[in-house]
């Protein structure tokens, strides 16, 4: 590009990973660092120094590209020339990296596409731990798991998005809960939002095709939500690498039958901040806007209607950034803390839970307080049970993510 001084570049949201030099200079400055989409809209990866992130860091949008040469002398103390930071901008520009007309004319036409074909497939089944006979392996996990009697018809259920493997102690569980219920009609399940744009409620009308079969999504119904709350699929290309809600699609699938329910896929933000009153950057729903539009049209709608969260709790372990090994000490903290945002939520309900996670910013990483919060909010006058918890635990990457299976009934 010819250098612009006044153009104020902004960067996405980018994902660092280390990118080994085999080099075995201690000297930080001589190491790569790869830069790649999370959200998988671009599969470029690309190269750069550490000292480069440092001018990555200032293209936010408020400076212009002057003020990026200036500033970056002023607080790493090496100049740097126009030609590089144009440079720079170029690179990122075709890797699809900077919020700017380039990336929003491809994201258009994505989106048209995606529109068009009318069907989310379920790219990564393997990956997931389905494997290649997907009834066989689904079927296996609920025969595992042990009876769950509860008080009345199951009205919503608390399910991992881990993958299956790791998370088989509450999907048997969870999933467990349904066996023998009768095939709702509708099943709106409650994502969590991980790669995406939106920092608000994003809902699909595609429907969904796992290795079991097709669901139909429920159009109709959630067009009668979005009557009452706004428009939730400004960035419905969100769902398209997102796995928490496809997860779930499979069970439901195993149980019911993939064309004996339509469905309603929706992922939710992290409502520990300010999303569940505001509106997002992007004048996406509020929640609680979308919680009441939701109550509405579940409640006034005589079809049989059931409601999952796909859920994982805390994230810990040093891959997560925690300073502790992953010792029986930080796993009962880890536990203790969990119990109670558990506690809270079946006792005191929805914005309990909420305060409870927010409590001390979070600090257990807990992923899907936005996707429980609103399955609480909407089903208030069910009765929760709390099925089972879990920690997966793998100490040689130190990593733990924990679980818990929930059923409500009415």
């Amino acid at each position: 590009m010819s250098w612009d001084p006044d153009y104020r570049p902004r960067l996405r949201s980018v994902e660092p990973f280390a990118v080994p030099t085999g080099e075995s200079s201690p000297d930080s400055r001589g190491l790569q660092v790869g830069l790649r989409d999370p959200s998988g809209l671009s599969n470029v990866v690309l190269t750069v120094s550490r000292p480069a992130l440092g001018l990555l860091a200032l293209m936010d949008g408020r400076r212009c590209c002057a003020e990026i040469r200036d500033e970056f002398l002023q607080t790493y103390g090496q100049p740097v020339s126009t030609d590089t930071v144009a440079g720079m901008i170029d690179h990122l520009r075709d890797a699809l990296f900077l919020e700017d007309e380039t990336f929003e004319r491809f994201y258009e036409t994505r989106l048209q596409e995606y529109r068009e074909h009318g069907i989310r497939e379920m790219p990564h089944a393997e990956a997931l731990g389905l494997g290649s006979d997907a009834v066989h392996f689904l079927d296996g996990i609920l025969l595992r798991s042990a009876p769950v009697s509860t008080t009345g018809e199951v009205v919503g259920v608390v399910a991992p998005h881990l993958d299956y493997p790791r998370g088989e102690p509450c999907y048997a569980a969870a999933y467990g809960a349904l066996r023998g219920r009768q095939a709702p009609d509708r099943v709106v399940i409650l994502g969590t939002n991980h790669f995406g744009r939106s920092t608000s409620v994003v809902a699909t009308a595609n429907d969904f095709n796992t290795p079991l079969g097709a669901t139909s999504t429920d159009v109709g119904f959630l067009e009668r939500v979005e009557a009452r709350c706004g428009n939730l699929r400004t960035f419905e290309l969100d769902h398209v690498r997102e796995h928490s809600v496809e997860l779930q699609v499979a069970f439901l699938q195993q149980l019911f039958g993939a064309a004996s329910f339509k469905m309603v896929p929706i992922l939710c933000p992290d409502p520990c901040g300010e999303a569940w009153a505001k509106e997002d950057g992007n004048g996406g729903v509020p929640l609680g806007d979308f919680v009441n539009a939701l109550r509405d049209a579940v409640e006034q709608d005589p079809c049989d209607t059931l409601i999952v969260a796909g859920a994982d709790l805390s994230h810990v372990g040093e891959s997560f950034g925690d300073e502790r090994t992953l010792d029986d000490g930080f796993l009962e903290q880890v536990r203790r803390r969990d119990a109670h945002a558990l506690d809270c939520l079946i006792n005191q309900g929805s914005e309990a839970f909420v305060d409870a996670v927010s409590h001390e910013n979070n600090p257990t990483r807990v992923c899907s307080t936005g996707c429980i919060s609103v399955l609480a909010a909407v089903l208030s006058e069910a009765k929760p049970h709390l099925l089972r918890y879990h920690q997966t635990v793998d100490h040689e990457s130190q990593t733990c993510v924990t679980c818990a299976a929930l059923a409500y009934t009415r």
